[in-house]
């Protein structure tokens, strides 16, 4: 479990003007701030050289959305896209991690750079429910996160390494 001291701020505005009316922005901060934590802990357990960033979008165009199931926590739309095994996102942020904080970026600094994509999806204040689609750039496989609203409250409830990592922990937000 990480410490405060541990834990980096999210620039959040910077993600408010590119959401629509039909984005829920408390399921980003929670996202987000969980994804955060996934950020952190890789970068600590890890070489901290190089270049490290995440890349953050939205997606609204999920292949087979109603046909494909997760069937963790619960069950899910599963999150996979149209573009090489991830999905196409609508739109993207950059955020750099230097000298431990992130900082929005206007593109990546170069090849090299280790990155955390993730395709969170669009529409979610009308929905309970939400998959969040992740990958490490230095890996081949992805990891899902599913996102239930529960008493009004969104919360983490399935991880699909969770057999590997164990569940993931309520965010401090």
């Amino acid at each position: 479990m990480m410490t405060a001291s541990e834990r980096i701020a999210i620039p959040f505005e910077v993600f408010e003007g590119r959401l629509t009316a039909h984005d829920d922005p408390d399921f980003w901060r929670l996202a987000l701030t969980i994804f955060a934590d996934e950020f952190v802990q890789r970068h600590q357990e890890e070489s901290a050289k190089g270049d490290w960033a995440l890349v953050v979008g939205a997606c609204s165009h999920w292949m087979w959305p109603h046909k494909a199931r997760w069937i963790a926590g619960g069950g899910f739309a599963y999150p996979v896209g149209f573009h090489q095994d991830f999905p196409r996102l609508d739109w993207t942020v950059i955020l750099l991690y230097r000298e431990g904080c992130l900082r929005p970026a206007k593109k990546l600094p170069g090849k090299r750079v280790r990155l955390f994509q993730i395709a969170i999806p669009s529409r979610t204040l009308r929905h309970k429910q939400a998959a969040v689609h992740t990958r490490w750039s230095t890996e081949s496989k992805s990891v899902l996160f599913g996102f239930r609203k529960l008493d009004g409250k969104w919360k983490c409830v399935a991880v699909s390494d969770e057999k590997v990592r164990g569940p993931v922990l309520e965010a401090h937000t």
